[in-house]
């Protein structure tokens, strides 16, 4: 600590300067990674649920103030407990990043692809009609129920439902969340009757 007659070099006020820039570039950088893990999900590469709803907020919000038309996807992965007691929670994890790297290539850029935890995934779709969401929605669906998934064991196939949901102006983001996730489950019902889970 200094005293009130000591004094400070320029060198050491140099040196003192340059370890806070460093600290500072440091604290920084680890302030960005922090907010990038807040955003990722813990299994795969895609974005978590958190910053899915941060972005479906500001789409509805978009829709409203600009005009135009987005869509929401929303699906789950069918009977993926039956894979992880069957063939374990390894294969189970292989599914779901099987998923999420396909959705990623069938998805433009100015998309938002996000796993919302367990099996479920969402999909927020740039600038689209309802007649493309719906065509969107089944091509996403024939796209995974083709995917080979690779294993310790056998390949597996896997089954996805999957709901829609148009965003325009006046939609709320909890309100297009809730009817995604109606129709998906509308979706799975369909296939499995009143044991859709």
């Amino acid at each position: 600590m200094l005293k009130r007659n000591d004094q400070i070099s320029p060198a050491n006020a140099n040196d003192r300067s340059d370890a806070l820039v460093r600290e500072n570039l440091h604290l920084k950088a680890r302030v960005a990674e922090l907010e990038r893990l807040a955003t990722i999900d813990t299994l795969t590469p895609l974005f978590n649920r958190r910053y899915l709803m941060q972005e479906l907020d500001r789409w509805c919000w978009r829709a409203h103030r600009y005009g135009g038309t987005f869509g929401l996807l929303y699906l789950d992965v069918d009977r993926l407990k039956q894979v992880n007691d069957t063939h374990g929670h390894v294969a189970g994890d292989n599914v779901l990043c099987a998923i999420a790297e396909a959705l990623s290539s069938a998805t433009r850029k100015s998309d938002v692809v996000a796993r919302m935890g367990g099996d479920e995934f969402a999909v927020l779709l740039d600038s689209i009609s309802a007649e493309k969401l719906a065509e969107k929605a089944e091509s996403v669906r024939e796209l995974l129920t083709a995917l080979p998934v690779k294993t310790a064991g056998p390949t597996l196939k896997v089954d996805v439902s999957v709901g829609h949901c148009l965003i325009e102006s006046g939609s709320r983001a909890s309100e297009v969340l809730i009817e995604a996730d109606r129709a998906m489950y509308t979706d799975k019902r369909s296939k499995y009757g009143e044991d859709a889970r």
